[in-house]
């Protein structure tokens, strides 16, 4: 059983998780702010200022970074950082909420398939079957309402997804200390990390055209009056706001739990996403998107499960042989 602590942690992840992608499709669909690239650079300007504070009011002392190979870790964590949450943007824009969060529900599957070619992990047979039906929910649910999902948005959703996966799974091995040289503390990723997301992001909004786009767009807003345009700054300031909580939120609980443990996580996120919305944004699911959706959560239940009782199984040989 996990502590209370190590519980509100993961709890918080998941309020947190869900509010970021709900209030993230707000800002790009209701306030017409098409522009994920620089949403992303305000997520990473936000963990900036947001850490400064920290630092500025002493409840944190960052660690100094001396280990060439250990920037080297970081510069390259940096880019997979950056892309994951760049991924998830980008497709958000381009699909709604719930398909969006169906698709995302595959992560169980890429998290088998990295940690068993990272990792040489082995998985029984119970783990791979239950793996069919998400797989299988995913194509229904995706087969069922083209009209919202683009091929481009199926893609960047898909690339997301495996971005997630490989991020949480590589957290993890960094924060338990799976490399000698690698024994940073979850805010210590999170503050070494942000300045180079914001310059990676920032960058690829200036060399593909959003800062201009987006600047023009705010000049339009204007003329529309201040308060449309403050309302949109405050919404961006908020989306910021969520991201800096998340990312501690979600270091932190990689850092407490195991990966299984945030993809189980990630599940209850699905549903609940789905189910909000369906309801913010109007998304109605066709039958087949619907039992879809029905298909990929029982898979992913069904995963949890599986590897639950084997991962209790495992401690109780341990135990035994022990005594």
């Amino acid at each position: 059983m996990p502590s209370a602590s190590v519980s509100s942690t993961v709890l918080t992840y998941l309020v947190l998780s869900l509010a970021l992608t709900l209030h993230s499709k707000i800002v790009l669909q209701w306030h017409s702010f098409g522009f994920p690239w620089l949403v992303t650079s305000v997520h990473s300007l936000s963990c900036i200022l947001g850490m400064q504070l920290i630092v500025r009011l002493g409840f944190y002392k960052p660690t100094r970074l001396t280990d060439q190979r250990q920037r080297r870790m970081l510069w390259m964590f940096s880019l997979l950082y950056t892309l994951n949450i760049a991924a998830s943007n980008v497709s958000l824009y381009y699909v709604s909420v719930p398909l969006h969060q169906v698709v995302r529900g595959t992560v169980p599957v890429f998290t088998v398939v990295l940690t068993r070619l990272a990792y040489k992990a082995k998985y029984s047979a119970a783990v791979y079957l239950t793996l069919v039906p998400v797989v299988l929910g995913v194509a229904l649910a995706t087969y069922g309402d083209y009209h919202a999902l683009s091929l481009l948005g199926l893609l960047l959703t898909l690339l997301g997804t495996l971005l997630a996966s490989l991020k949480t799974v590589v957290t993890n091995r960094l924060l338990i200390g799976g490399y000698d040289f690698f024994r940073l503390g979850a805010l210590d990723l999170l503050y070494h990390l942000s300045p180079l997301a914001f310059v990676q992001t920032f960058m690829w909004a200036l060399v593909g055209g959003e800062a201009r786009a987006a600047a023009e767009y705010l000049q339009v807003v204007s003329l529309d009056g201040p308060g449309r345009l403050a309302l949109l700054l405050a919404g961006l300031a908020v989306n910021g706001i969520i991201a800096f909580l998340l990312n501690i939120a979600s270091f932190s609980a990689s850092k407490r739990t195991s990966a299984l443990a945030m993809t189980v996580t990630g599940n209850v996120k699905v549903v609940l996403t789905v189910v909000l919305g369906c309801y913010l944004f109007r998304v109605v699911l066709g039958p087949v998107s619907v039992l879809g959706v029905v298909v990929t959560l029982a898979g992913g239940v069904a995963y949890s499960t599986v590897r639950y009782r084997e991962a209790e199984e495992t401690r109780r040989l341990a135990a035994r042989s022990t005594i």
